[in-house]
């Protein structure tokens, strides 16, 4: 059986290789990404993410911009 998931994260290097990963995945129903403004804008942060499902040929799961800046301490 499949594990449902929703990734939430600020695609750079380290998170764009997590996506990458999770498009892959025979074992992942991945419903989503969102994302969030951290060490660059949330409006690149939703690009990056909407690239990276593009190469990955997984343009059937949806990407959603969220909070411009982390909720609980400034950006790094």
């Amino acid at each position: 059986m499949k594990q449902s998931l929703i990734i939430d994260c600020d695609p750079g290097v380290d998170d764009a290789t997590g996506l990458l990963t999770a498009f892959a995945s025979h074992d992942l129903d991945l419903l989503a990404v969102t994302t969030v403004g951290g060490n660059v804008s949330a409006e690149k942060t939703a690009r990056n993410a909407r690239i990276l499902r593009q190469i990955a040929g997984r343009e059937d799961v949806p990407v959603h911009a969220g909070a411009e800046r982390p909720l609980r301490r400034e950006p790094a």
